[in-house]
């Protein structure tokens, strides 16, 4: 009986088991996507587990860098030499994977537009990978949009900028977009604009073109005139101020005061719990990351802004949860 209780104590005692995990994000903290997923990830590990991040920055780098930043990375990986890397949005995976694929580690991806399986395919080693995919709610934000507007005015337009994870999430919802009008009756017009005078443009005359709506989705790779990123925030404050149309977004950093009404949108924090709880798997209960089947990200939350409602005389539909 003296053993069972001696064996009893060193299982509830035992200690977590540490390890270095190291991140590596396509973007950086300033961005309000990364801090969300960033600080969750964190919270989601504990003291005895060694995170160290890398940043990116591919928002706001020329797409011509992303080779050499790529290579920064690596060799950090090679000095640090964690046991798990996690690679947050598509531009990690894609110029990650290729130099992580043969490693002996554990890989978890977050955060991913793309269909990763054909390119995982392409390299397959001895890394174990799983991870989290992102999916923009377009025919959930489409659905709840046509129960506030009038019958009239059931045409959106949504509007991105040309970055790479904006270019995935256009080609997923293009295929969307027929039986969106055919079974919602919304017909919706989605545009993907470079420059910050087009953006601009299309956002001021979007009324007069038509449109009922408009959806902001990604915006932060705008650049102006003289090619110089314009920052986020930026964007989002002259959209909020020129817009004669209601905003809605489907990212929760693009609502609140001063920014979109509302909308059915994407966490990063949700992605970021998600990693760090396939993370724990992998460290605390040594799972092989491969046999952990990759998930998709939880179905998002409808929220809105009672202020920027009022602006357009909007009343959010039921379910949805007020922030200030």
């Amino acid at each position: 009986m003296r053993w069972i209780w001696i064996w009893i104590l060193c299982v509830i005692s035992a200690p977590v088991m540490a390890g270095k995990v190291l991140l590596i994000e396509s973007y950086e903290q300033g961005y309000e996507w990364d801090a969300s997923y960033v600080s969750a990830l964190k919270q989601s590990l504990t003291p005895a587990h060694e995170l160290h991040i890398f940043e990116m920055d591919t928002k706001r780098v020329p797409a011509s860098r992303y080779s050499q930043i790529a290579e920064q990375a690596f060799s950090q990986y090679q000095q640090l030499k964690p046991q798990v890397v996690v690679l947050g949005d598509d531009n990690a995976l894609v110029y990650m994977l290729p130099k992580l694929y043969n490693e002996p580690i554990s890989i978890v991806f977050l955060g991913i537009n793309s269909n990763p399986r054909k390119f995982m395919a392409q390299y397959q080693g001895q890394a174990k990978v799983t991870g989290i995919l992102e999916r923009p709610l377009y025919v959930k934000t489409m659905g709840e949009i046509g129960r506030m507007l009038d019958k009239d005015k059931r045409k959106v337009l949504v509007l991105f900028d040309s970055g790479s994870t904006a270019s995935i999430a256009l080609e997923f919802m293009q295929t969307q977009a027929s039986m969106i009008e055919k079974n919602l009756g919304i017909a919706t017009e989605i545009a993907s604009v470079a420059i910050e005078k087009e953006w601009q443009t299309r956002i001021s005359t979007a009324k007069e073109q038509g449109f009922g709506a408009i959806v902001v989705g990604l915006y932060q790779t705008l650049v102006d005139e003289s090619e110089n990123n314009v920052p986020a925030d930026t964007v989002l404050t002259w959209t909020n101020q020129h817009t004669e149309v209601p905003l809605f977004g489907f990212w929760d950093f693009s609502i609140g005061a001063g920014k979109a009404a509302g909308g059915v949108v994407l966490a990063g924090r949700d992605q970021g719990e998600m990693a760090g709880k396939t993370v724990l798997r992998i460290l605390n209960n040594n799972e092989d990351a491969s046999r952990i089947p990759i998930q998709i990200g939880q179905q998002g939350r409808a929220i809105y802004h009672q202020g920027e409602m009022s602006r357009w005389g909007l009343s959010a539909p039921e379910g949805w949860m007020k922030i200030d």
